[in-house]
């Protein structure tokens, strides 16, 4: 047994329930809980991901656990971060691409800690998962002894830890199981799939949140119609290649994905043409030969800000990614925000889109004064704001000054990627003889 869990005592655990997680003050209002409110988009669930009948929150009193892959993600899109009595252990101190993190505080505020620097035997340690995307047994005592209002996983929780939910379901626990949705936006319209209308509607029926469920909806459609507007400017598509693209860390120009949505999103043509299996996030590696043979005289190369540091000068991604790097010598080559951290960044692919469109066609299209509100208006759909709140600047080996106030979390994220992997999340790209690469 875990000793940290092990050292919590009933006080500290009812100390922990009230203010284990926090959200940053001024936070907006309509974020805060909504009572309920009606659905006017048809959520009509019974069930979850899991397959198991949907149990509602009576209230929110004793907070929500939300652990594994996207569910902390979810909870600040629902304006409930500070809600929160447990998290992942990945979503402690693991900024970079993952915007939400930037808004929905994460951090554990007993003792004087914080989550950047607890202790293994801090008692608010015991309050992050001790495995990435999982509950240990130590974690499911943890939550028995929180008795949080309601548990929200993954469904491959249920199979990949079906002892540990099965004990905190014994007990009389709600829990809500939610998918991974990779595929949001159907591929030609952008309507929103099935999936994503479950997640939020079976999110919106436990938690009683409607009208926020209603409002997320809404910023999916907007954020939609505004690029559908915009791509009907151009009038001469481009073609590009995205390389790096992250999945369970960081890679080399080799990894990409045929269907990139921010692409398709933006008007252009990614010249990637198989079919995607999204057997996890749908991301595979392509050999420089495939690539050079779809090319064209302006094919862009668009690489991701998650694993851009390991094409740089300096640093040696391997012999294929600096031959696909060569390929793009004399075509432009931009960074573009994190695609994939851990999740999809739902938000981050329509600032990705965005980016493209700035990039591709330039003021025909997108000014760049236009292109800082656009990505202004996608954080302030999601998460109320589009200004930093984060609070972490010590960590375990680089220190990051913290934003002042008024910076963007487009600009806070991006400042953040510049000390801890070398290269901001945007900006034109310059390729060496030898296939290294450049940037701002």
């Amino acid at each position: 047994m875990d000793e940290c869990a092990m050292s919590l005592n009933s006080k500290q655990i009812g100390v922990v329930a009230v203010v284990a997680i926090i959200v940053v003050a001024g936070a907006a209002a309509f974020l805060l809980m909504d009572n309920g409110g009606k659905s006017s988009h048809g959520y009509s669930y019974d069930t979850d991901f899991a397959g198991k009948p949907i149990e509602i929150a009576d209230n929110l009193d004793n907070g929500i656990v939300a652990v594994g892959q996207d569910t902390f993600r979810w909870m600040t899109y629902f304006g409930l971060a500070d809600k929160c009595v447990m998290v992942d252990q990945n979503d402690m101190t693991n900024y970079l691409g993952k915007s939400f993190m930037y808004h929905g505080r994460a951090i554990v505020d007993i003792e004087g800690g914080d989550s950047a620097t607890l202790a293994a035997d801090a008692p608010a340690r015991a309050h992050f998962t001790h495995t990435n995307c999982g509950i240990t047994s130590d974690d499911a005592r943890v939550i028995m002894d929180l008795k949080p209002s309601m548990v929200v996983v993954p469904a491959e929780f249920y199979t990949d830890c079906p002892n540990e939910m099965a004990a905190i379901e014994a007990i009389g626990i709600k829990t809500l199981a939610i998918g991974y949705i990779y595929t949001f936006l159907k591929e030609g319209s952008f309507e929103i799939t099935e999936d994503l209308h479950k997640q939020i509607g079976i999110i919106s029926t436990a938690l009683k949140q409607n009208d926020r469920g209603n409002a997320l909806e809404d910023a999916f459609k907007t954020l939609v119609d505004d690029l559908k507007g915009l791509t009907s400017k151009i009038t001469v598509r481009k073609t590009a290649y995205v390389g790096a693209l992250a999945y369970n860390g960081a890679h080399g120009l080799d990894s990409s994905i045929s269907y990139y949505m921010p692409m398709a999103l933006a008007g252009v043509d990614n010249i990637l043409t198989d079919k995607v299996s999204y057997e996890g996030s749908g991301v595979k590696t392509y050999a420089a030969a495939d690539i050079a043979s779809k090319m064209k005289a302006d094919t862009i190369l668009f690489v991701d800000a998650s694993g851009y540091y390991q094409n740089a000068a300096g640093n040696d991604a391997g012999a294929t990614s600096r031959g696909i790097a060569k390929l793009f010598q004399g075509h432009d080559a931009f960074i573009v925000a994190d695609y994939i951290w851990t999740g999809i960044n739902y938000e981050t692919i329509f600032v990705d889109a965005y980016q493209i469109l700035r990039y591709a066609y330039g003021d025909s299209v997108l000014t760049e004064s236009q292109f800082t509100e656009k990505v202004n208006r996608v954080y302030d759909l999601f998460f109320g704001t589009h200004e930093s709140n984060r609070n972490i600047s010590v960590f375990s080996s680089k220190t990051v000054d913290l934003p002042s106030a008024g910076t963007s979390i487009f600009k806070d994220m991006s400042n953040f990627h510049k000390v801890w992997r070398g290269n901001y999340i945007e900006g034109p790209i310059t390729i060496d003889a030898e296939g290294r690469l450049t940037s701002a």
